[in-house]
């Protein structure tokens, strides 16, 4: 029942693909939907055609791969899981606006007026899914995804001024960047950038500069790895604390060098 709502009442709770918690459809492709539904439904009573019968089936059976996600309730409804069930309610939408412009009649002046409402239908839902995708999703996605390709472009500029990428590495923090993926906007897809706290004091063993990149908060104490940033401190007094400032609020990090000649 809950992958069956998605279309007109809520898509799940998964942001990375979807605006969470909306219906998957804007406000007219929703609407047309459900009229198409209706059409088909009367369609079939009256002419028993299978193709009608095939056409409404065919939602529930592509959305299997949502309904039976049992290991992840979570996960139902989902929009990838669920991508194949997208064409035929597109199609039974399609139907219905079909249904309202030859509703019109074929007369001059009908035909400008199904011209003029499929003209402010189609706006509006373009316009709506334009704020949906380029705006609300935008932004929602921003703010839940790590900014792990900052962290790549200052371990990149690391390597552009001293020219080595060994040296640099990321704190691992519960629930903060993957490590792995700071590597691959590093340019580095094969290596994984991670050090762990009790790793740190192992550094000392290595000459040259030295890049640190630490989870920051300033307005969650939880979230600040002050631990972190202390014992880096103590381990390498002449380094320098700075706080990369992210454009996304509470997305910044600190960074700490560890200064070394620069190659030429």
């Amino acid at each position: 029942m809950n992958a069956l709502k998605m279309f007109n009442w809520n898509n799940g709770g998964i942001w990375v693909h979807s605006v969470p918690n909306r219906p998957a459809l804007d406000v007219v492709t929703g609407a047309l939907f459900l009229i198409g539904l209706v059409l088909l439904v009367v369609r079939y009573v009256r002419r028993r055609h299978w193709l009608d019968l095939f056409l409404l089936l065919s939602i529930p059976i592509l959305l299997l791969p949502s309904i039976l996600s049992l290991a992840f309730p979570d996960e139902n409804p989902s929009l990838n899981r669920t991508a194949g069930a997208l064409i035929p309610a597109f199609l039974i939408a399609a139907l219905a606006l079909d249904g309202l412009i030859t509703a019109f009649g074929s007369g001059r002046g009908r035909r400008w007026l199904a011209l003029g409402v499929t003209g402010m239908l189609l706006w509006a839902s373009a316009s709506q899914s334009f704020q949906l995708v380029f705006h609300q999703f935008d932004r929602n996605f921003r703010q839940n995804a790590w900014n792990s390709s900052e962290m790549g472009a200052v371990i990149k500029g690391f390597g552009a001024v001293y020219g080595e990428t060994d040296t640099a590495w990321v704190v691992p923090f519960p629930y903060w960047v993957d490590t792995r993926l700071v590597g691959m906007w590093a340019g580095i897809p094969n290596r994984d950038f991670a050090i762990w706290s009790e790793q740190l004091p192992e550094t000392l063993q290595i000459s040259g500069p030295k890049l640190f990149i630490v989870k920051a908060s300033l307005t969650d104490a939880r979230a600040n790895d002050q631990e972190t940033v202390d014992l880096l401190k103590q381990l390498h007094p002449q380094g320098s604390l700075s706080m990369h400032r992210s454009p996304v609020t509470g997305h910044d990090f600190w960074v700490y060098l560890v200064p070394g000649s620069a190659s030429h």
